[in-house]
């Protein structure tokens, strides 16, 4: 697991301040610091698989400064998409990034604007539209220089972003690019509504923020304890968050429906978003939807035990 005894630490603030805008030309070479970032979290596969071209830098997108991630393989079959989830960032899915580029495909990873090392308030944001737009700006920026066909894939608050784009799409009549969308146990609303409502109602006008639960959301102990001393962890809750989340439930409920066709892998353990109802109010959106279940699968689908991440990662059909 990243971040081993032994491996340097990094200079997070440094890497921020210090990354360079994302171009896809010319040798790219990290810097000391960010070979210190890449190696922590394992994901320097330029240095692990023969062939793949590591591109690392910022895209300044809907008023914040992203950090991308773009990792190219030799004859790639197309470029998967990543969208992380909440509390996550790009350090955390080097498994899927290594299982996506062993199967041929280039990736494009990014940091939500709160997260890991994009710019905004930690954990933060006023609107899941921004973080629609940010994947706005990916695809208008780098849409055309990616190997179709395109597939993008979202874990948890990454699926709902994925969600709310497709529809938003469908609202403006516009096509979407993606001929694949996968969605990770993808959030419409958490597990305990009525309990989060209420405590975010009763919260709100007096904290902005609550001390964070690190939860049991997989079955890969090495995972969960790497989790409580990774160094791009928020260890608070923002108010402003569950405001946001709050709208996106009220934003989805009012969207009409679409014919596009996304597959939905959920795992029957996940105590984190509220599936039972999640699945169901998706398939009403999307009523050419796939559901795939993962029995024994809890939240964090990307970074289960390896036994039931082989099952997830089988599922994607990649």
């Amino acid at each position: 697991m990243a971040g081993r005894a032994g491996l340097p630490g990094f200079d997070a603030q440094a890497l921020r301040a210090g990354l360079r805008e994302l171009e896809f030309s010319g040798l790219s070479v990290p810097r000391s610091h960010e070979q210190d970032y890449l190696a922590y979290y394992r994901i320097d596969f330029a240095n692990r698989i023969p062939g793949v071209v590591h591109h690392f830098g910022r895209l300044p997108a809907a008023g914040f400064d992203i950090a991308c991630h773009y990792y190219l393989p030799p004859r790639p079959r197309g470029t998967c998409l990543l969208v992380h989830g909440y509390f996550d960032h790009t350090g955390l899915y080097g498994k899927l990034i290594e299982h996506c580029l062993r199967k041929g495909y280039a990736v494009l990873a990014w940091d939500l604007p709160g997260h890991g090392l994009s710019s905004g308030p930690q954990a933060s944001i006023a609107t899941f539209g921004h973080y629609v737009d940010v994947l706005g700006a990916v695809i208008t920026r780098y849409g055309p220089q990616l190997s179709g066909p395109l597939t993008a894939i979202g874990q948890s608050t990454g699926g709902a972003v994925l969600l709310g784009w497709a529809l938003r799409q469908k609202r403006f009549g516009a096509a979407c690019p993606f001929s694949r969308m996968l969605l990770l146990a993808p959030l419409v609303r958490p597990a305990d509504w009525t309990k989060v409502r209420l405590m975010h109602s009763t919260l709100k006008p007096f904290r902005r923020s609550i001390a964070r639960r690190f939860m049991e959301n997989s079955g890969d102990a090495q995972f969960l304890a790497f989790l409580q001393q990774d160094p791009l962890q928020s260890q608070r809750l923002p108010v402003a968050w569950v405001s946001a989340m709050r709208r996106w439930v009220q934003d989805f409920m009012a969207a009409g429906p679409t014919d596009y066709a996304p597959l939905v892998i959920q795992g029957d353990q996940d105590t984190t978003v509220d599936w039972r109802w999640n699945l169901p109010q998706i398939r009403a959106k999307f009523p050419r939807a796939t559901v795939r279940m993962i029995p024994g699968a809890r939240h964090h689908l990307v970074n289960e035990s390896s036994a039931l991440r082989e099952q997830v990662f089988a599922a994607l059909e990649l």
